[in-house]
């Protein structure tokens, strides 16, 4: 149906999604919610920034803003490498999990969730990324396309000190509301073309939030990741909490330690072995 009405209306553009009729529930909604009606409306979260918002700090003064914050250009660029653990918990879980995440600069990422059922782990070398997790029809999966570049920009912002350099085709959009805090907006591409907005506190200066989408035949997907909790590093200030949030999904992470500057090996980035067999762990 989706596809017949974008065909048939729209030229085969995809102006009609699951989400135009769902809206996150099994059926369509056909009763007016009179709440929803009369309600404040909320603010409208483009996709995409196609242009510079009018009267808008460039992405430069925004960009150096958040360095400054951090602990200024020289600590920042000072930090090459962190190891950071603590726990993992999904939306349905009831227990939390170890997690590691070990990065590398330039561009090298790794995720460790040691659950129950066996480890689950993505890496990303820079170059190629994987995800192994047990209990999946294919346990070990290669990352590809907006996958593989969603991975890129994780590595990527694990150092800020390169931002700049790491993405391209920078904008700022209309500034927005995030916890009652105006945040400005800022679009950049990675190097295969793939949108990341980035949302950073008006006041401080920070890093609040990550939002990216993935293309898939009903629309575009959504992945926002939230940050706060922002502690002292070695002179650098580094989230300490994480909220992440896909359309089918929530997990909240949160670190008791990272350790900057520690040595690392190579071999961390790399692809991992099979997970042993075991039931899908959930997120």
């Amino acid at each position: 149906m989706m596809n017949a009405l974008n065909q048939s209306y729209f030229g085969g553009r995809r102006m009609v999604t699951c989400y135009s009729c769902h809206r996150g529930v099994d059926l369509p909604v056909v009763t007016p919610d009179l709440a929803v009606q009369y309600s404040a409306p909320m603010p409208i979260d483009p996709e995409r920034i196609t242009e510079q918002a009018p009267g808008a700090p460039s992405a430069d003064q925004i960009l150096d803003k958040y360095i400054q914050a951090l602990g200024g250009a020289q600590r920042v660029a000072g930090v090459t490498s962190f190891v950071a653990k603590g726990t993992y918990q999904g939306y349905a879980e009831l227990e939390k999990s170890p997690i590691e995440v070990i990065a590398k600069s330039p561009e090298q990422r790794t995720t460790i969730i040691h659950t129950t059922n066996g480890d689950w782990t993505t890496t990303y070398d820079g170059r190629t990324g994987w995800v192994a997790e047990p209990g999946r029809p294919v346990p070990l999966l290669a990352l590809t396309g907006q996958f593989l570049e969603a991975a890129k920009a994780d590595a990527d912002l694990a150092f800020p000190a390169r931002i700049k350099q790491a993405f391209s085709q920078w904008r700022v959009g209309v500034p927005t509301i995030i916890n009652d805090h105006e945040v400005y907006v800022v679009q950049g591409n990675t190097s295969g073309g793939f949108p990341v907005k980035l949302y950073f506190d008006e006041d401080s200066g920070l890093l609040v939030r990550q939002m990216r989408y993935t293309n898939s035949p009903v629309g575009l997907n959504p992945t926002q990741i939230e940050y706060s909790d922002y502690r002292n590093v070695s002179g650098v200030k580094m989230p300490f909490h994480w909220t992440t949030t896909w359309t089918d999904g929530r997990a909240t992470t949160e670190f008791s330690e990272i350790q900057a500057n520690v040595p690392v090996d190579a071999a961390k980035f790399a692809k991992p072995a099979p997970p042993a067999p075991g039931k899908p762990a959930s997120r």
